[in-house]
């Protein structure tokens, strides 16, 4: 049973460990200042190809962007869908642990 308990555990912690190590995208936008403007981007940003989740900080302006393994977004393409959403893109910074 001890045994069993701790492979859980193990599998566990490994598994948090590689879901917090996905490769993201952190954008600081311009003009966020409600749950719409949340809401329009999160929007936009879901739609393109690769992206598995978007999340926003309203306050400090920051978009994270998540994307599936092997995938990339495009600062032009990003850029394009930020100002088209009425906002604009101020930095675009990639977040890849295997590049640590």
């Amino acid at each position: 049973m001890k045994k069993l308990i701790t492979t859980v555990l193990a599998v566990l912690l490994f598994s948090h460990g590689v879901l917090a190590a996905e490769t993201h995208y952190q954008l600081q936008v311009d003009g966020l200042v409600c749950p719409f403007c949340e809401y329009n981007i999160e929007k936009k940003l879901s739609k393109l190809d690769g992206v598995l989740k978007v999340k926003i900080n309203l306050k400090e302006g920051v978009v994270k962007v998540f994307v599936a393994d092997g995938k990339t977004l495009s600062e032009k393409i990003v850029r394009q869908e930020i100002t088209d959403a009425g906002f604009t893109l101020r930095s675009f910074d990639v977040y890849d642990p295997a590049k640590k």
